[in-house]
């Protein structure tokens, strides 16, 4: 951590992840704290990553690596799924805060659909031993949330 850096009290990620039952994907948007993901970054790679200094495409190589051992989705057969990476963008809104968090976009092919399908949010478990993940799984008017804490096994959607 560098010289100035704070750590923020509450360590927590927040996805929507919304079943399109035609495209046969679940469309994800994760909002996590920058900070959090660029010390998860710098962990795993090993070298300097800064939302605002590293390459976008340096940056988001980096973070899809992070989300395929973090944001694990699991097929029917016991498979993981292979994440499409859509994008990411800064929240306006908490830009001038000492926290600014981020949004990542990404989806999941599942051509068999969500029978068996089960999934693992660990998203800076790896970082902080109080880490809370909340997912909000929508299929059509069906709501499930989810709540992950370090050391959670996979759940069945």
């Amino acid at each position: 951590m560098t010289v100035g850096a704070r750590a923020h009290s509450l360590h927590q990620s927040t996805a929507e992840a919304e079943w399109n039952a035609e495209t046969k994907k679940l469309e994800v948007s994760l909002t996590v704290f920058v900070n959090d993901l660029e010390l998860a970054l710098m962990r795993q790679s090993e070298r300097e990553m800064r939302v605002e200094k590293t390459a976008a495409t340096v940056f988001d190589a980096q973070t899809r690596l992070y989300l395929a051992k973090s944001f694990v989705v699991t097929d029917a057969a016991g498979q993981p799924a292979k994440i499409e990476w859509l994008g990411r963008e800064l929240d306006a809104g908490t830009q001038k805060s000492d926290e600014p968090t981020m949004t990542l976009f990404f989806e999941i092919a599942l051509p068999e659909g969500l029978q068996g399908v089960s999934v693992l949010d660990a998203v800076f478990g790896d970082l902080f031993a109080d880490e809370v993940n909340l997912l909000l799984v929508r299929r059509g008017a069906e709501k499930t949330q989810l709540l992950f804490k370090r050391g959670d096994a996979p759940r069945k959607l």
